[in-house]
């Protein structure tokens, strides 16, 4: 029976069989010393009354009413131990927060265990008449003596729940800091294992279980040797006692048993007790691609020395060459038609010829040229690499299909295109193993001109799509390839204004597209339009992605919402390369907009529509030029042309650059959030008395139109949106913007094509009036 219940079974025994006015029990508590108010019914104190247990009153140890008792301890054993003075009230002096009352008690019984007073029982006044008789003091006695024992046991067993109590806090404390040691060793993504001087495996991580493909059962406990390495003793350069014996890490390296990968090995001792059996923690980390690469690094380095020798050597073979065709050419008209000299000068004349071919596509290919563009057709090249191809490897039973329309041309460099070519070309042949269909096709869709290089091979493991343009990426075996083909390609194409995809699949093939701007095309154009179709949207969040997670820390899981379906993406692009993207957010489409998870807007609305320009995201390239204010400019013209007044966005806090931008467009800071990340929040209100800082967008956005409108390729009721607000603009602003633009031109008479708005003097680009987007 723990405390509180002996002491509410006491004390209502009490209260009932003796009809008192209150009566309550003090217990000692061991910490403070101290008896504390274990259970009280109807207690008056501090002009209250006391139920059921309260800590916070006490009886102070060494008051006269504890020392009475002590006296009485070592008098004779059969002294009646209560304290009653019939006609007189007993004085119980307790304290409450250091104020003091004096409690007047009837009779108070003491709960002696042996020696030990572990507390009082107090009783106030009866309620039917004011003395105790004989018969009410032998049975409170008894009461007094069993309650002793009851309260003794209860205390005993207090004591022990506490000591439990105490152990279970320390097992759980214990318990999360192994949960943590565990979280850590996990967490670290290189194989760890934890060994015995036997090499006995006693713990390893995740990323050990996942490498080794294997799980911890399978692990743990066996030899470290048989485990991971399928060996029957330990490895002969293994460093283990080293590493035990001189408690100092070592490193080894060492190829599993077929030879295939390489490993570094790092041992490290952990320490002990003397009396436990010495262990150590053992790094794996596989350095087969870093070796292989330092092959290949080497196997480049041999090409690159070869290709440095291919003009001498091709010097030195053109010079005999010429004289054997000249030769030849000389034999021709001395032989008779149906000699047989004649036909061996003809077939000396062709090989001859052959080998001139091969040697001037040699030195093309690996001729150190300036990328100078001109306009090429992607047909010839396509043909010239295939013939290069097919000089230079076997293609075996493979067949060739083509493809080609009449296109336009491309402004590229002849060299690098031929280059991306062959490079697709002898890939795809090599994927086939000497058997199956390499299918070439050019041909124009609008303004762009498509090469395909399709194989009929064993296609691209899905893992290994994201990585096939990374440098040095390769599937090869060493020596087959350096893992810089696609990469350089990639690098070719993006540089040319294009585009570079790819399809695959398992055991079907793969299939190359190259997308080129037409040569009539402006490669360096910049457009904008609405993302609607899957590849624009896509290329939408990629910037998203590129940008503010890759470079700001957004989270990845706000980059593609469930509201985005709904929302309209403005796009840029550079010729086929997109270069910035924001989304807007529509109350009239959406219902509410995203920043309203975050902030309440509530107090700045009028109920009439309201948006949301978010996640801007500019490549670092076009920071500087026409583009993040373009997108602002159209953000604004199409939301106004919807018939929004309210625009809101949100920045993170420490974007004080971007913050400045915002403001001289018209935008007014209007609060921040701290979750999850620190923003502030930023309000354009057309209708607000902030008119003048509208008016300011107005007149900066009706000097921008002519830049702006041929770059816009907006269709249908998107494009009328636009042009709404741009009606609107001229019609409303005309007086203003003819102030503006006198004031300015008064202020800049040697600059009379820009137009800058008045306040807008910071942060702007001399060459095209516009504000700055931070880097």
């Amino acid at each position: 029976m723990d405390l509180e219940t002996l002491g509410n079974l006491t004390i209502e025994k009490i209260l009932s069989t003796f009809g008192l006015e209150w009566a309550f029990m003090l217990v000692n508590d061991f910490n403070d010393r101290n008896y504390k108010i274990n259970v009280a019914k109807k207690l008056p104190f501090a002009g209250g009354l006391v139920e059921g247990q309260d800590q916070s009153i006490s009886l102070k140890r060494g008051s006269d009413l504890v020392r009475s008792f002590t006296v009485h301890q070592g008098a004779d054993k059969s002294d009646v131990q209560y304290l009653y003075q019939p006609q007189r009230m007993i004085e119980v002096p307790l304290e409450k927060g250091g104020a003091g009352e004096t409690i007047k008690a009837s009779l108070v019984l003491p709960l002696k265990f042996k020696e030990r007073l572990n507390g009082f029982i107090v009783l106030g006044p009866q309620v039917d008449k004011d003395y105790y008789n004989q018969f009410d003091i032998e049975m409170l006695q008894l009461l007094s003596v069993q309650c002793s024992v009851a309260l003794e046991n209860a205390i005993t067993f207090e004591r022990l729940r506490q000591q439990q109590k105490r152990l279970q806090n320390i097992n759980n404390q214990l318990e999360i800091s192994r949960n943590k040691l565990e979280a850590f060793f996990d967490g670290i993504t290189t194989p760890i294992s934890i060994q015995d001087i036997n090499y006995n495996i006693i713990e390893v991580n995740y990323a050990a279980r996942r490498y080794f493909e294997k799980s911890a059962e399978e692990l743990i406990g066996n030899k470290c040797y048989k485990a991971f390495f399928n060996r029957d003793r330990p490895c002969i350069e293994c460093l283990a006692q080293d590493c035990l014996h001189t408690r100092l890490p070592f490193n080894a390296e060492r190829q599993d048993v077929k030879g295939l990968l390489t490993f570094s090995l790092n041992f490290y001792p952990i320490s002990v007790p003397k009396s436990s059996s010495p262990i150590f923690l053992e790094f794996f980390q596989d350095i087969t691609k870093q070796k292989t690469l330092q092959e290949e690094l080497v196997q480049s380095e041999k090409l690159a020395g070869i290709g440095t020798l291919v003009s001498g050597i091709a010097h030195e073979i053109n010079n005999p060459l010429g004289a054997i065709l000249g030769t030849a050419d000389l034999m021709l008209p001395e032989t008779p038609e149906d000699s047989r000299l004649r036909e061996y000068a003809q077939d000396i004349i062709r090989y001859a010829q052959n080998a001139a071919e091969v040697i001037r596509d040699l030195m093309v290919y690996s001729r150190k040229t300036k990328s100078q563009t001109d306009f090429v057709k992607p047909v010839t090249i396509l043909e010239n690499s295939l013939k290069l191809a097919m000089r230079g490897i076997d293609f075996g039973s493979v067949l060739v299909k083509k493809d080609y329309d009449q296109s336009s041309e491309v402004q590229a460099n002849s060299t690098e295109l031929q280059q991306v070519f062959l490079n697709l070309i002898v890939n795809a042949v090599q994927a086939m193993n000497g058997d199956g269909t390499l299918s070439l096709g050019v041909k124009q869709e609008e303004a762009d001109v498509i090469i395909t290089v399709q194989d009929t091979g064993l296609g691209i493991q899905k893992e290994n799509l994201d990585k096939v343009f990374n440098p040095f990426f390769t599937t090869k075996d060493p020596g087959a390839g350096t893992g810089l083909g696609l990469s350089i390609a990639h690098h070719i194409i993006s540089k040319l204004g294009g585009r570079i995809l790819i399809d695959s699949k398992e055991k079907k093939g793969t299939t190359f597209r190259i997308i080129l701007p037409a040569a009539n095309m402006e490669r360096n154009k910049i457009r904008f339009l609405h993302a609607k179709d899957p590849r624009q949207i896509e290329d939408s969040f990629y910037l998203q992605r590129k940008i503010l997670v890759g470079e700001k820390g957004y989270l990845e899981e706000t980059i593609r919402r469930s509201e985005d379906e709904n929302a309209f993406h403005v796009l840029a692009y550079k010729g086929m390369q997109p270069v910035g993207t924001t989304t807007l957010h529509l109350s009239a489409l959406e219902g509410k907009i995203p920043i309203q998870k975050n902030f309440d807007i509530s107090p700045y609305l009028d109920g009439k529509p309201y948006a949301e320009i978010d996640r801007l995201a500019i490549i670092r390239e076009e920071r500087g030029s026409i583009v993040p204010f373009s997108l602002m400019v159209l953000a604004y013209l199409y939301i106004r042309g919807r018939d929004v007044d309210t625009i809101f966005l949100d920045v993170f806090s420490d974007e004080t650059k971007l913050i400045r931008m915002y403001e001289k467009l018209g935008f007014r800071v209007i609060g921040s959030y701290n979750r999850p990340l620190p923003c502030t929040v930023m309000m354009l209100n057309h209708e607000s008395n902030y008119i003048d800082q509208v008016s300011r967008m107005e007149h900066f956005v009706q000097g921008f139109f002519s830049r702006l409108m041929p770059r816009l390729d907006f269709e249908g009721q998107d494009r009328e949106y636009v042009f709404k607000t741009i009606h609107e603009i001229n019609k409303k602003s005309e007086r203003i913007a003819e102030a503006a633009l006198l004031a300015e031109k008064n202020k800049r008479a040697n600059e009379p094509d820009e137009i800058v708005p008045p306040g807008i003097t910071e942060d702007v680009d001399s060459e095209k009036g516009l504000p700055e987007y931070p880097n």
